[in-house]
């Protein structure tokens, strides 16, 4: 059914015009004609014009004709209907096509272009999640190097703590073996003196002895002339006999003294190289962690290069896709037929 766009007296008249001029009414030439109007609309038109043209052919002729004109007026009247017709029916077949060929062009370009849109969208979310992946990854690795160095200035300083420690273990052990070896030579020189003074004192203590027996014989002998001399004498022995063992008894304290400091500077040996032993064991786990995080540094980076690697391959297929939607688009544009108006 036609459309109200024109009017079936606009396509008659120039349907009758073309055909004045000897040409074939066709769709395209009374579209050109009247510079609008759909395809589907002239067709129908011209289809009522010429089932008119073949109902009145008599209407339009003089009334004194004789009849054989008429029949062969008539009868070249059908034909040249007939062939209009079968014109008509070519060109609107050939028509038709056209418009279904360029409707098919259309819709594949139009399809085409939005999956070059939709492949674009898809692209440009893998972009921004590659982009998101990149900057988060990037801070990661800047997190990953604060860390780093955090923990290089920690190692650093637990390093210059570990060799002041060293030294000073080194200068306490200095310091103990020497003091050792001092209190060694102290004791034995001690033990030296204390033996040779015993050995003084026993030999005074035997000459005493032999004296005292000396002197006792001769105290007995004179025992009744000097007794209160021989007195006097015994008493100065016996006080310097309990003066030589007092003697003795302060070398021993003395030398048990030594013995004790020479026990306490030991202890203190022994108790720096348990400290010193600690602070190995502190270095180890110190290069244990610095080993992790170095480690750590080194996945981080080499992540961050395939992440690049990818987001350089997803920036060249983006390229691409643009190279090939604009290729497309240029297609479509030259395609692409512009819709028929009313």
């Amino acid at each position: 059914m036609a459309r109200s766009g024109i009017h079936y007296e606009e396509v008659k008249s120039v349907a009758e015009t073309l055909l004045g001029r000897g040409l074939h009414p066709t769709i395209q030439r009374v579209r050109e004609q009247l510079g609008t109007g759909s395809n589907t609309t002239i067709s129908e038109h011209l289809k009522h014009w010429q089932r008119d043209m073949a109902e009145t052919p008599k209407a339009i002729l003089p009334p004194n004709i004789p009849d054989a004109v008429m029949t062969a007026l008539d009868s070249f009247w059908k034909i040249a209907v007939q062939y209009a017709e079968a014109a008509f029916e070519e060109q609107r077949a050939v028509a038709v096509q056209a418009v279904a060929e360029a409707e098919q062009s259309r819709d594949a370009a139009l399809v085409a272009q939005r999956q070059a849109q939709a492949e674009a969208n898809e692209l440009r979310q893998h972009l921004d999640t590659a982009q998101t992946t990149a900057h988060d990854l990037a801070n990661r690795l800047m997190m990953e190097q604060e860390r780093r160095t955090v923990a290089e200035t920690a190692i650093d300083a637990a390093e210059q703590r570990v060799q002041a420690a060293t030294e000073t273990v080194v200068h306490i052990r200095a310091e103990t073996e020497a003091r050792v070896e001092q209190l060694e030579a102290a004791l034995q020189q001690t033990r030296a003196d204390s033996e040779q003074q015993l050995a003084q004192a026993q030999h005074r203590f035997n000459d005493e002895r032999q004296r005292g027996e000396a002197n006792e014989a001769r105290l007995m002998q004179l025992l009744d002339r000097d007794r209160t001399d021989h007195a006097a004498e015994r008493q100065v022995f016996a006080n310097e006999r309990d003066d030589w063992k007092n003697q003795a008894k302060i070398w021993q304290a003395r030398l048990d003294a030594q013995q004790r400091e020479n026990t306490d500077a030991h202890t203190a040996l022994a108790t720096a190289e348990e400290r010193q032993r600690g602070l190995d064991g502190e270095i180890r786990q110190l290069r244990v962690a610095f080993q992790a995080v170095e480690n750590k540094h080194l996945d981080l980076l080499l992540a961050a290069e395939v992440l690049r690697g990818e987001l350089k391959a997803a920036l060249d297929e983006q390229q691409r896709l643009r190279q090939r939607l604009e290729h497309q688009r240029q297609v479509a544009a030259e395609r692409q037929i512009p819709p028929n108006a009313d």
